[in-house]
């Protein structure tokens, strides 16, 4: 029986702090042991930054600058024995926080929340280029939820804009809200991650100023400034109707 998840080998005090750090926040097991110790032998995943031409499927090479997100998705994969997956889901869960989650072969590998349309985007895109490097041949889409019409749309718009090589699906979010809890926005999206969904198509870009959204955004703006901006009613239609973006808003004074 495996005493550890995961087994550290390095001399480097920074990269051992920096996966260390990681291995807390994922909530794993783990040793720390000198290269080649036979507590290795006890763990799942061993990390090191000895490039041994003789390490094993489950033995992560890093140095120092550290990407956190990416190594986390590699270390998951191992413990879980992903090899070569056929389909990955990035799930998102709109609103006024952004719960995204990434599903490989229906195993949840990686959730987070942001706080903005763009953000989210972003991350979108950079799970995505995490799947190919970890796994080329896995295919790769994206799965939102259209329960808030508002913030899914802006969400869809930035990835129309920014990101338009990758597939998205619009998912009923029926029952995938789940009740409590400050990460339940990341549940959601690893159900969300789970439904089949619809293409989109261009009506689904599409916004009318309805007064609901005009007073939701500007509440949204004072949440996500901690009350340092407000935007006018005008301001708040520009975005709606297209005109402009929230995050150009809000990158003018943020």
């Amino acid at each position: 029986m495996l005493k550890w998840q995961v087994a550290i080998t390095t001399e480097n005090p920074r990269t051992l702090y920096l996966v260390i750090e990681l291995l807390k926040k994922l909530d794993l097991t783990f040793v720390v042991c000198p290269p080649r110790d036979s507590h290795c032998d006890d763990a799942k995943v061993i990390i090191t930054d000895h490039n041994n031409s003789n390490s094993n499927y489950n033995t992560i090479v890093i140095n120092d600058e550290i990407d956190p997100d990416f190594t986390a998705i590699e270390i998951m994969t191992k413990l879980y024995d992903i090899h070569k997956p056929s389909f990955a889901v990035i799930g998102i869960d709109p609103g006024m926080r952004f719960g995204v989650a990434l599903v490989i072969d229906g195993v949840a590998i990686f959730k987070n929340s942001l706080t903005s349309p763009d953000a989210a985007a972003r991350l979108t895109s950079r799970l995505e280029s995490y799947v190919v490097r970890l796994f080329p041949s896995c295919k790769t889409i994206v799965r939102t939820g259209i329960g808030s019409k508002l913030y899914s749309t802006l969400y869809l718009r930035t990835m129309n804009h920014c990101f338009p090589a990758l597939e998205v699906e619009l998912v009923n979010e029926h029952r995938t809200t789940l009740s409590g809890g400050f990460t339940s926005d990341q549940s959601s999206a690893i159900l969300i991650a789970g439904r089949s969904g619809r293409p989109h198509t261009e009506n689904d870009t599409i916004l009318e100023p309805k007064e609901g959204y005009i007073k939701s955004l500007k509440l949204y703006v004072r949440r996500f400034t901690r009350a340092k901006k407000e935007i006018s009613r005008d301001e708040a239609r520009a975005i709606l109707l297209g005109e402009t973006s929230l995050d150009r808003i809000l990158a003018d004074d943020c």
